[in-house]
Protein backbone atom coordinates (compact mmCIF):
# COMPACT_ATOMS: atom_id res chain seq x y z
CA UNK A 1 0.00 0.00 0.00
CA UNK A 2 1.46 3.75 -0.81
CA UNK A 3 2.72 5.84 1.91
CA UNK A 4 0.42 8.26 3.00
CA UNK A 5 2.23 11.43 2.34
CA UNK A 6 1.03 14.90 3.60
CA UNK A 7 -0.19 16.81 0.84
CA UNK A 8 1.18 19.58 2.56
CA UNK A 9 4.21 18.91 3.65
CA UNK A 10 5.80 21.02 0.98
CA UNK A 11 3.47 23.65 1.66
CA UNK A 12 3.07 23.86 5.99
CA UNK A 13 6.43 25.27 6.53
CA UNK A 14 7.50 25.72 9.86
CA UNK A 15 8.09 29.03 11.11
CA UNK A 16 6.38 32.79 12.48
CA UNK A 17 4.66 34.74 9.80
CA UNK A 18 2.05 37.69 9.82
CA UNK A 19 1.68 40.26 12.22
CA UNK A 20 5.68 40.24 14.34
CA UNK A 21 4.56 42.32 17.73
CA UNK A 22 4.55 39.87 20.45
CA UNK A 23 3.39 36.28 20.66
CA UNK A 24 1.60 34.99 17.51
CA UNK A 25 -2.18 34.69 17.83
CA UNK A 26 -2.30 31.11 16.70
CA UNK A 27 -0.80 28.00 15.80
CA UNK A 28 -1.21 26.07 12.65
CA UNK A 29 -0.44 22.57 12.01
CA UNK A 30 -1.14 19.53 10.12
CA UNK A 31 -1.90 16.33 11.81
CA UNK A 32 -0.45 13.47 10.08
CA UNK A 33 -0.52 10.71 9.68
CA UNK A 34 -3.74 10.55 11.03
CA UNK A 35 -6.20 7.05 10.57
CA UNK A 36 -9.99 8.74 9.91
CA UNK A 37 -13.33 6.42 9.56
CA UNK A 38 -16.30 7.37 8.32
CA UNK A 39 -19.18 5.53 10.30
CA UNK A 40 -22.68 5.46 8.99
CA UNK A 41 -25.67 3.76 11.12
CA UNK A 42 -27.11 0.76 9.43
CA UNK A 43 -31.12 1.55 8.74
CA UNK A 44 -32.83 1.15 12.25
CA UNK A 45 -29.05 0.65 14.32
CA UNK A 46 -28.74 4.11 15.56
CA UNK A 47 -29.06 3.58 19.04
CA UNK A 48 -27.36 0.61 19.33
CA UNK A 49 -24.35 2.02 17.20
CA UNK A 50 -24.25 5.18 19.40
CA UNK A 51 -23.98 2.83 22.59
CA UNK A 52 -20.78 1.03 21.24
CA UNK A 53 -19.14 4.03 20.25
CA UNK A 54 -19.58 5.99 23.79
CA UNK A 55 -17.81 3.27 24.96
CA UNK A 56 -15.09 2.93 22.15
CA UNK A 57 -11.48 3.47 23.51
CA UNK A 58 -8.29 3.56 21.06
CA UNK A 59 -9.74 6.25 18.96
CA UNK A 60 -11.97 9.23 19.29
CA UNK A 61 -15.39 9.71 17.81
CA UNK A 62 -16.88 12.95 16.29
CA UNK A 63 -20.73 13.68 15.34
CA UNK A 64 -20.33 13.83 11.24
CA UNK A 65 -24.10 14.48 10.68
CA UNK A 66 -27.52 12.41 11.47
CA UNK A 67 -26.26 8.69 12.09
CA UNK A 68 -22.39 9.71 11.10
CA UNK A 69 -19.38 9.80 12.44
CA UNK A 70 -15.77 10.01 12.48
CA UNK A 71 -13.44 7.78 14.03
CA UNK A 72 -9.77 9.69 14.48
CA UNK A 73 -6.48 8.11 16.08
CA UNK A 74 -3.02 8.51 15.59
CA UNK A 75 0.01 6.19 16.02
CA UNK A 76 -1.94 3.40 13.76
CA UNK A 77 -0.91 1.07 11.12
CA UNK A 78 -1.90 1.42 7.81
CA UNK A 79 -5.63 0.24 7.70
CA UNK A 80 -5.44 -1.11 11.19
CA UNK A 81 -8.58 0.94 12.42
CA UNK A 82 -10.28 0.97 9.37
CA UNK A 83 -10.22 -3.13 10.02
CA UNK A 84 -10.75 -3.23 13.45
CA UNK A 85 -14.01 -1.16 13.26
CA UNK A 86 -15.08 -3.21 10.09
CA UNK A 87 -14.74 -6.39 12.71
CA UNK A 88 -16.55 -4.62 15.74
CA UNK A 89 -19.07 -2.69 14.02
CA UNK A 90 -20.27 -4.55 10.62
CA UNK A 91 -23.99 -5.25 11.96
CA UNK A 92 -24.51 -1.66 13.53
CA UNK A 93 -22.60 0.32 10.86
CA UNK A 94 -20.79 0.63 7.16
CA UNK A 95 -17.90 2.16 7.41
CA UNK A 96 -15.11 3.69 5.16
CA UNK A 97 -11.55 4.57 5.35
CA UNK A 98 -10.64 8.37 4.70
CA UNK A 99 -7.12 7.82 6.26
CA UNK A 100 -5.81 8.82 2.31
CA UNK A 101 -9.12 11.12 1.15
CA UNK A 102 -9.03 13.76 4.23
CA UNK A 103 -6.17 15.77 6.31
CA UNK A 104 -6.92 17.26 9.71
CA UNK A 105 -5.73 21.38 9.98
CA UNK A 106 -4.92 22.52 13.84
CA UNK A 107 -5.50 25.59 14.75
CA UNK A 108 -5.07 26.61 18.72
CA UNK A 109 -4.08 30.34 20.45
CA UNK A 110 -6.00 33.23 22.31
CA UNK A 111 -7.14 34.24 18.72
CA UNK A 112 -8.11 31.08 16.50
CA UNK A 113 -12.01 31.50 16.86
CA UNK A 114 -11.62 35.37 15.45
CA UNK A 115 -9.53 33.43 12.56
CA UNK A 116 -12.58 30.84 12.46
CA UNK A 117 -15.67 33.06 12.49
CA UNK A 118 -13.99 34.95 8.95
CA UNK A 119 -15.22 31.88 7.42
CA UNK A 120 -17.79 30.33 8.86
CA UNK A 121 -21.42 30.71 10.65
CA UNK A 122 -21.36 28.71 12.98
CA UNK A 123 -21.40 30.51 16.62
CA UNK A 124 -17.86 29.58 17.85
CA UNK A 125 -18.82 31.40 21.02
CA UNK A 126 -17.22 28.23 24.06
CA UNK A 127 -21.25 28.32 25.71
CA UNK A 128 -22.59 27.63 22.24
CA UNK A 129 -19.47 25.29 20.64
CA UNK A 130 -18.20 23.92 24.09
CA UNK A 131 -14.89 21.52 23.98
CA UNK A 132 -15.72 18.39 21.86
CA UNK A 133 -18.38 19.58 19.63
CA UNK A 134 -18.71 19.33 16.26
CA UNK A 135 -20.11 20.54 13.01
CA UNK A 136 -20.31 20.19 9.37
CA UNK A 137 -19.91 23.56 7.90
CA UNK A 138 -18.36 25.80 4.80
CA UNK A 139 -14.92 27.67 4.72
CA UNK A 140 -13.80 29.35 2.04
CA UNK A 141 -15.78 27.49 -0.21
CA UNK A 142 -14.48 24.48 1.27
CA UNK A 143 -16.52 21.64 3.13
CA UNK A 144 -15.21 21.15 6.74
CA UNK A 145 -15.38 19.12 9.50
CA UNK A 146 -15.40 21.21 12.28
CA UNK A 147 -14.20 20.52 15.77
CA UNK A 148 -13.64 22.03 18.99
CA UNK A 149 -10.54 20.34 20.52
CA UNK A 150 -9.86 22.39 23.78
CA UNK A 151 -10.70 25.66 25.09
CA UNK A 152 -8.89 27.91 21.88
CA UNK A 153 -8.29 25.09 19.67
CA UNK A 154 -9.74 23.51 16.84
CA UNK A 155 -9.22 20.80 13.95
CA UNK A 156 -11.25 20.61 10.69
CA UNK A 157 -11.10 17.87 7.95
CA UNK A 158 -10.83 18.51 4.72
CA UNK A 159 -10.97 16.69 1.80
CA UNK A 160 -6.94 16.18 0.45
CA UNK A 161 -8.11 18.12 -2.76
CA UNK A 162 -8.53 20.67 -1.14
CA UNK A 163 -5.98 20.83 1.77
CA UNK A 164 -3.77 23.49 -0.33
CA UNK A 165 -6.37 26.03 -1.10
CA UNK A 166 -7.86 26.08 2.45
CA UNK A 167 -4.33 26.04 4.07
CA UNK A 168 -3.42 29.33 2.04
CA UNK A 169 -6.57 30.73 2.93
CA UNK A 170 -5.95 29.70 6.48
CA UNK A 171 -2.54 31.46 6.84
CA UNK A 172 -4.25 34.65 5.27
CA UNK A 173 -6.83 35.11 7.74
CA UNK A 174 -4.15 34.63 10.45
CA UNK A 175 -1.59 36.99 9.24
CA UNK A 176 -3.17 40.19 10.99
CA UNK A 177 -2.67 38.10 14.22
CA UNK A 178 0.20 36.50 13.71
CA UNK A 179 1.12 32.77 13.49
CA UNK A 180 3.19 29.75 14.23
CA UNK A 181 3.39 26.67 11.84
CA UNK A 182 4.45 24.01 13.80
Amino acid sequence: MPDRGSPLADIAVQGRFGADKGTPGVSLSVRHPTSIVTIIARNGKSQALKLTLDRMQGCVIQWAGADQYYAVADGLGEGELYSELKSRLNLLAAVSDQSHGRVILRISGPKARNVLAKGTPVDLHSDEFPVGKSAVTQMAHVGVHLTCTGEDAFEFSVFRGFAESFWEWLTEQSEEFGYQVK
